[in-house]
């Protein structure tokens, strides 16, 4: 987008999010213990710091002080040339004693986004984490449909080589081997957002939500916030104050635990003459008893890899490994009979009371069984950010804030809420009025999307009146400049 396009851009998006935050106070939440958290934003202007010019190594030119704001990226210091520049669009180290003081600073500045750590701090304000004085953190998870693999990002995710010489385009992830035409592995990508992918972040909240932290870790729903990003997933909070002490290695360990990360599996042999089923355990810390389920009355792993493996049987055609036991189980056009005998034979007697690897399933041994069981768990495991969950000083979105990358709420939800919460429409904040917006001739053309009522796209090197919501998400999404 050139330079003057972005900077009118930015200028009317800020006024607009000046404009929401003002007329909608109370959408805003009150992080618990406000007094205690850093907060932190992006803005649409870039800082910068005149710094001094380096060439080999030695001082071309040395540094003015200058500093500034701007809408545009600075090459050169405008007051003495220096091109030793630093920028930043991060604002760190705030801090305010009440919800007035964050509400009169949010009308004001209305960033692009905006941010408070999971952390409760001693001084939030200190420059330096060591200064701050860590009391404890929430426990926070980011379910986020970037890191889940699902299928519509081939219709609406889009990458193009770097190569100028290249420049050639594709759907879904960048290639891992590098362009198929040139070799070369710098792509520009861009992910978009549809109601399916939302819907896959939706699932695994509620997995985690449910089946983890409620009925695994017994934590108690109240002390669980729930929220949606603002773009592509969602947020759990814990509020218990069991969990505020926990450092880092005890939360890796509780995403370890909900992804399935570390377990290792070993089918036991247990021979019937009736029916000569094996029955599988999984070993670490979450064995499965080889004893009837019904007398298991505690939650945790051992009472889900059989579930797990039957999902994954299901859907074992959207599974994109190459194992060997894959054919036996996908249908495909040399053995489709016996795939689809050996899901049956499989599914049923996973189904057991208690469960079996039926040795009816044709060409899957042991071991294959074991890889099985394995990316079972995997795949029915909550996809958290893991890194978001360990780390003591993250920060996470503010609930009640608007998301720079696309104008959408971040939205405060409860689990009576959730399942019939709808992103592309429950969360639409800016809705008055519609706006011309042109979208440019770039390869990477604007896919179609559902936003609010309306099918929309897809869009290439054209000029569209859309309603304000819309206008405003390609807006962010940098897309589309304004007419």
């Amino acid at each position: 987008m050139p330079g003057q396009a972005r900077e009118t851009v930015n200028k009317f998006l800020r006024l607009t999010f000046h404009d929401f935050y003002r007329s909608n106070k109370e959408k805003v939440d009150e992080p618990i213990r406000v007094e205690t958290r850093e907060f932190a934003a992006q803005d649409w202007e870039i800082i910068w710091q005149c710094g001094p010019e380096i060439e080999n190594g030695e001082v071309k030119k040395p540094s003015c002080g200058q500093s500034g704001r701007s809408f545009l990226k600075i090459t050169s210091c405008p007051n003495c040339g220096s091109r030793g520049i630093q920028m930043t669009d991060w604002i760190r180290h705030l801090g305010f004693r009440n919800q007035d003081a964050l509400l009169n600073w949010l009308i004001e500045s209305a960033p692009s986004n905006v941010y408070h750590s999971a952390a409760f701090y001693e001084t939030p304000v200190a420059r330096h984490m060591g200064e701050k004085v860590w009391q404890g953190a929430e426990l926070v998870f980011d379910i986020d449909a970037d890191h889940i693999s699902t299928e519509c990002k081939n219709s609406h995710d889009a990458w193009r080589c770097n190569n100028p010489d290249c420049q050639e385009t594709g759907t879904g992830d960048p290639p891992e081997v590098g362009c198929p035409k040139c070799g070369k592995t710098a792509f520009s990508a861009r992910s978009w957002l549809c109601d399916k992918c939302l819907d896959v972040a939706k699932e695994i909240t509620l997995r985690v939500h449910d089946e983890f932290l409620i009925q695994d870790f017994g934590i108690d729903p109240d002390s669980i916030q729930l929220n949606f990003s603002g773009h592509r997933g969602y947020h759990l909070r814990v509020r218990d104050p069991r969990v505020f002490k926990l450092d880092s290695r005890g939360r890796v360990e509780i995403a370890h635990y909900i992804t399935g990360m570390g377990f290792r599996v070993a089918p036991v042999k247990d021979e019937s003459p009736a029916d000569r089923h094996r029955v599988i355990i999984v070993s670490k810390e979450f064995p499965l008893p080889t004893r009837n389920r019904s007398e298991l009355n505690v939650p945790g792993w051992g009472n889900r890899v059989a579930e797990a493996m039957i999902e994954f049987i299901r859907n074992i055609d959207s599974y994109e490994g190459t194992e060997r036991w894959v054919k036996y189980f996908k249908d495909n056009e040399d053995n489709k009979k016996i795939a689809a005998r050996n899901r049956e034979n499989a599914i049923q007697g996973l189904m057991r009371d208690p469960p079996v690897l039926s040795s009816w399933v044709k060409s899957v041994g042991d071991k294959s069984w074991q890889e099985i069981a394995i990316r079972a768990i995997e795949a029915h495991g909550g996809e958290i950010d893991v890194p978001v969950t360990h780390d003591i000083h993250r920060v996470i979105r503010l609930i009640g804030s608007l998301h720079g990358k696309t104008g959408l709420l971040v939205t405060a939800l409860n689990r009576d809420e959730i399942e019939a919460f709808n992103p592309l429409s429950d969360s639409l904040a800016i809705t008055d009025g519609s706006l011309k917006v042109r979208f440019g001739d770039s390869p990477l053309a604007v896919p179609k999307i559902r936003i609010g009522d309306d099918t929309l796209g897809p869009f290439h090197n054209e000029s569209v009146e859309l309603p304000m919501a819309a206008a405003v998400f390609m807006l962010c999404k940098g897309v589309a400049t304004i007419e």
